[in-house]
């Protein structure tokens, strides 16, 4: 008998589709019919209902992921490097002054929260036996797809689809833990458990697996994803995430250390043929000339902006979609600005100091915001922030910023008369001083950076907030902008990252990146520029906010340097009432510290699963 026999599988009954048909987006359907596993296979419905199962069950590093527990002290992946600092921290950063914010050994492994259907409580996941899960429904259905009643065109697709899942899931698995056990089949269970049990594969073998699949992939899966729907893979999610995962594979090879005979690291020989790899993936985006960079908007900054909510973005390769009343998550009111919220929650993470002063104006000078704000007074704080690249604007909300159509109002607290201070204020409202002439100040400003707003850098993020959002409607799980897994710039600076790590195809990795910075309005680069540090920040500055900085920071091995006993910093504004003037003051954003240790670069394969299967070596350091 098969080990997992698709017993009572969940499929949905409300809009079941045929695979050559059309549809919104898998969001659509909702699991509301068991089918018996006699039925399915002759059901071209039902199969559809699988596909879109196995879909949903892809752990997507989305709006609605965040590594934490149950409760509102969770924080998403931005919060784990320089990018943001999360005021709502799990002990003891959040309950601890002076505490030092130690990564769990199975940071990214265990505990990983997925927020549930609209008003549901989500759920905490562990991503190991959650991706064999589907690693095996991966390979039951190829098996059993074969012989379906279906015409070879639509069997010919869904093979394409499930190939294109089972390597993001692999991917999913080796990003984290290194090599794992790769399984191409089905397993049988036929009296003997130990024949069941598999041993971890190399950390290269991972990787030339997940080629071998998204190749196939590629040559099954149309080029359209109007053919399928939305939210289903075609040959360019394919290659999207192939340039993703070589790009990986090259700098875990060039970076990394081999241990435990291969099943982690990768021989650095082979670095270059791993970026070969991913290089040659974006050129054949390219050829397809079917995406472009989003330029919509003849105003940068709000262009980029736009770019994060537009379905029809012709940047957008492979989206997540998301429905009211169906799957909507809850970005806007987690993270808008106080003054914008419907109720419950505003922002509970916000960029650090030291990531907003990665931008550069226009000219390509550094931003330097702290150094040239000592000692200055501004009449209004947003004087700061001009003259910007366009991306600045478009991902962060700065003191008044216009956002919503009004100025972002940020205000650490107040200058007096004898030049002290009034700060750490609960509420906008009732927190107000009166100076000796009789004029009644506010303390703190409509979005903080009061105790109360959870503001602590005097910024916000911007990036996918829904500008266009009713406030009445800032609540709980009623958002519904896509997640944008892919997109044309990410693919256009892997490429570029692999060229340049190469030192080949140089042109190409300069007309690429020159082009992302031409949207953002900011000058351009020559080749003397395009070293691997210049690369990395550009990388840095276009993705901000999308999940990548951490992975990317373990990729490329800095992460224990970039990280371990650092504390983030802001730079908030105070209103000078003798002056009437403000003046900005450099503050510690948190009163803990981050530690990374080098050997979170490999998580710990859950216990569990060694106990089950003794076949399988624990990562180094955790023995």
């Amino acid at each position: 008998m098969k080990k997992n026999k698709w017993i009572n599988i969940i499929v949905t009954a409300a809009v079941l589709f045929s695979t050559s048909g059309c549809m919104d987006s898998f969001s659509d359907i909702k699991s509301n019919n068991k089918i018996l596993p006699k039925d399915v296979w002759n059901d071209p419905a039902a199969i559809t209902g699988i596909l879109a199962n196995m879909y949903n069950s892809m752990i997507i590093e989305d709006f609605s992921y965040f590594y934490g527990d149950y409760s509102w002290r969770s924080m998403d992946l931005s919060a784990m490097s320089d990018e943001c600092t999360a005021g709502f921290q799990k002990e003891p950063a959040f309950d601890q002054y002076n505490a030092v914010f130690e990564y769990p050994d199975e940071f990214l492994g265990n505990y990983i929260y997925i927020q549930g259907d609209q008003g549901g409580e989500g759920n905490v996941r562990s991503v190991y036996p959650e991706s064999y899960r589907l690693i095996r429904n991966c390979n039951d259905f190829l098996e059993k797809i074969i012989d379906a009643p279906m015409n070879e065109d639509e069997k010919k697709t869904t093979i394409g689809e499930v190939k294109f899942l089972r390597a993001w899931v692999y991917f999913t698995l080796v990003k984290r833990y290194g090599g794992v056990p790769i399984l191409r089949e089905p397993q049988e269970y036929v009296g003997d458990i130990e024949s069941l049990k598999v041993p971890r594969d190399t950390e290269k073998a991972c990787y030339d697996f997940i080629a071998e699949d998204l190749d196939e992939a590629f040559r099954l899966l149309p080029d359209n994803e109007e053919i399928l729907g939305k939210g289903r893979a075609t040959k360019y999610a394919a290659l999207a995430l192939k340039s993703r995962a070589m790009l990986y594979a090259g700098s875990i090879a060039r970076y990394g250390t081999v241990d435990l005979n291969g099943l982690v690291g990768i021989d650095k020989a082979l670095a270059n043929d791993y970026f070969e790899l991913a290089y040659k993936a974006v050129k054949e985006l390219e050829k397809s000339k079917r995406f472009s960079l989003y330029r919509k908007n003849s105003d940068k900054e709000k262009n980029f902006a736009e770019l994060f909510l537009a379905e029809d973005s012709p940047e957008n390769i492979f989206c997540k979609y998301f429905q009211r009343n169906v799957n909507a998550h809850g970005w806007d009111v987690y993270f808008v600005p106080y003054q914008y919220r419907g109720n419950g929650f505003s922002s509970n993470m916000n960029p650090t100091l030291e990531f907003v002063e990665m931008f550069e104006h226009k000219d390509g000078t550094p931003a330097n915001f702290a150094e040239r704000a000592k000692n200055t007074y501004f009449d209004d704080p947003s004087e700061l922030f001009q003259n910007m690249d366009a991306r600045f604007g478009g991902s962060i909300i700065y003191p008044n910023a216009i956002f919503k159509g009004e100025p972002c109002s940020i205000q650490k607290g107040l200058i007096i008369e004898d030049g002290s201070k009034k700060e750490n204020a609960t509420n906008y409202e009732e927190a107000v001083y009166t100076a000796n002439d009789g004029q009644v100040y506010h303390i703190v400003g409509k979005s903080g950076s009061g105790n109360y707003s959870g503001n602590m850098t005097g910024f916000f993020m911007r990036k996918y907030l829904n500008e266009n959002m009713p406030q009445s409607e800032v609540i709980e799980n009623y958002s519904e902008q896509h997640w944008i897994e892919f997109r044309y710039a990410e693919a256009l600076l892997n490429g570029a990252e692999a060229a340049v790590e190469m030192g080949q195809h140089l042109d190409d990795a300069l007309l690429w990146i020159n082009d992302i910075r031409s949207r953002a309005d900011i000058k351009q680069l020559s080749l003397s520029d395009l070293t691997v540090d210049k690369v990395r920040h550009e990388r840095r500055i276009e993705l901000a906010f999308e999940n990548h900085t951490y992975w990317d920071l373990r990729r490329w091995r800095i992460a224990d340097k970039e990280i371990e006993t650092k504390q983030y910093t802001g730079l908030c504004p105070y209103f000078d009432i003798n002056k009437q003037k403000y003046i900005f003051e450099e503050v510690a954003a948190n009163k803990y510290y981050y530690t990374f240790d080098v050997k979170m670069y490999y998580e710990r394969i859950p216990d569990g699963e060694i106990a089950k299967n003794e076949k399988l070596k624990q990562n180094p350091y955790y023995n």
